[in-house]
């Protein structure tokens, strides 16, 4: 040993050597918080083992250090936009379920793609711990989702398109297991689409009504009620999309669960 260095004092299980920009540091010190419900500023220009022993000594857990960690190796973990969102927007194009389950990595991994093939997805691109499915357009698999929207309902992902997985090994040497799905939406748009054109259809219809009556008013009255339809219609279309990507949302967590409890009583 150097006479005069420092020595820092590890446990034989702190996390393997690696660095953390200072969004990323920021980011799991959050995470972290939130897991443990306290609050604590980011310390900038630590490397992940030096984070998680100073995490340790302001009094957050390991556990969730090493979760959040995790979470963000996923993509779990975002850095937040300032943008401001329209009030009116229909929502992000695309929504992601993420969730720790008991491992091991090969297990999951295989769980969770066996479950893409099942649902008509085929493998576009694969990057060891993140991989892309796309939907297959062969046509045994085109008619089984039309055969499943139309009267099975059996497939969770049979509006979506496409897929992006994450499956990552939690830091620790804990055997839990990071997952990440994040499904593009974008096709349940086509009920907002649908319901904006026959609000408007049905704004201009009734007020054309009033030309065949003789009502020269309707004149006036055609393009008004045409965009109050529009905006009706963009209501209830809004009200589908989230319905049904709530519905979405709903039946991945509860594919999540599944896998949860399979794992833990093996």
């Amino acid at each position: 040993m150097v006479p005069g260095a420092i020595v820092i004092a590890l446990p034989s299980d702190a996390l393997d050597g690696d660095r953390l920009d200072e969004d990323q540091i920021a980011l799991v010190i959050r995470r972290a918080t939130e897991l443990d419900g306290q609050s604590l500023a980011g310390q900038p220009g630590l490397d992940l083992v030096l984070l998680e022993e100073a995490a340790v000594e302001a009094g957050l857990s390991r556990e969730s250090v090493r979760r959040a960690v995790a979470e963000l190796r996923a993509g779990a973990l975002r850095i937040e936009s300032d943008a401001p969102t329209r009030r009116a927007s229909l929502g992000p194009r695309t929504l992601t379920v993420s969730r720790c389950v008991p491992g091991p990595f090969p297990d999951v991994n295989d769980i969770l793609r066996r479950f893409l093939a099942k649902e008509q997805f085929h493998l576009r691109r694969d990057f060891g711990t993140s991989s892309t499915w796309t939907r297959r357009q062969d046509v045994g698999a085109r008619v089984r989702v039309q055969y499943d929207k139309s009267i099975h309902r059996r497939l969770l992902l049979r509006e979506a398109e496409q897929v992006e997985m994450a499956v990552v090994d939690e830091p620790g040497g804990a055997g839990m297991v990071m997952v990440k799905l994040t499904v593009d939406v974008k096709s349940l748009r086509r009920a907002h689409r649908v319901a904006v054109g026959q609000g408007a259809g049905i704004g201009a219809v009734a007020a054309g009504a009033g030309l065949l009556l003789g009502m020269p008013e309707a004149l006036v009255i055609v393009p008004a009620a045409a965009a109050s339809g529009v905006a009706v219609g963009h209501r209830v279309g809004v009200r589908r999309y989230r319905t049904s990507v709530g519905d979405l949302e709903t039946g991945l967590e509860g594919f999540l669960d599944g896998i949860e409890r399979r794992r833990r009583s093996n």
